[in-house]
Parts: structure tokens; sequence; C-alpha cells
């Protein structure tokens, strides 16, 4: 079976090829991808995991000394598509969907005590504040994860 290859037409210089997969244990799926060389000419590879427990994806650049997060080196159009398959393989997607991340902004109008610091307030906004969304039981759509920004 050909090895899975992760292309955009907007960077046809860029491929990156899946070499291996799997559970490295109960809580982690990892896709290890062909090695490729940074712009310093170091060669390195891209590991993008899946964390049960955090329900998060992760992308680390492996070189032989060193491992780097790599979030930031990978484009958004590529993120989107490596997140979509490996939660698919853990499970987290279903086959017959798609990934779908939207911003929704909301308004809160609140009453704040006079007394009350600006520190506290930016305390109890971060830390305090609890945001849910309710999706109808019939629905769609499922939600796989809230992020307060």
């Amino acid at each position: 079976m050909a090895k899975k290859k992760f292309t955009n037409k907007n960077y046809p210089e860029i491929v990156y090829e899946v070499v291996g997969e799997s559970w490295i244990d109960d809580e982690t799926y990892v896709i290890v991808f062909k090695e490729m060389t940074d712009v310093d000419g170091d060669v390195f590879h891209l590991e993008v995991e899946f964390h049960k427990d955090e329900n998060r994806v992760t992308y680390t650049r492996v070189y032989d000394y060193e491992n780097i997060e790599a979030s930031c080196f990978v484009t958004p159009c590529f993120k989107r598509q490596m997140e979509e398959y490996i939660l698919k393989k853990v499970g987290k997607l279903r086959e017959d969907s798609m990934l779908n991340k939207q911003k929704v902004e909301i308004e809160l109008t609140l009453d704040v005590p006079l007394d009350m610091t600006l520190g506290e307030f930016e305390k109890w906004l971060k830390d305090e504040l609890k945001v849910s969304v309710m999706t109808p039981l019939d629905s769609k759509v499922e939600i796989l994860k809230i992020e307060k920004k």
C-alpha cells in the first residue's frame, strides 16, 4: 500500500510523506514523516502526535540531538490536513466528515462591582469565567474541542 502524502497546490515543493504511524502508548498516537532538510541544511523528521489525555495534536521537529516544537513551521493548510488525518485514525473524527474550526465571538454584558480591581477582573475572566456550548441531541455536528482564547 502506498504511503500517505500531504501536498498542497500553494506549496508544490513541500511534500510530507508518512513513513510510519502507530500508538506509542495508550494515550499517544504518532505519525512519523520522511526526513527533510531545514534552511540551515540540517536533517530532521516531523512527528505529529495526538495526545488523548490532553485532547490535542502536537508537532515536533526531531533532529539527531534535539527536538523542537514545530507548530510554527507547519503551514495552516498542512496542519488542517494532518489534524484531520490523525483525528480520523484515533477515532475522534468520523470517516465521513471533515475537520472545521470556527471562531465564534460572544459579547458579555456584566455587572462588575466598583471595588473590584482591574487585576481581579482579568483573573476572573481568565480563570473563573466558564462558557459552555450546547447543541441539540440530534445534531449532525459534533463539538470536538472548545478553547477559551
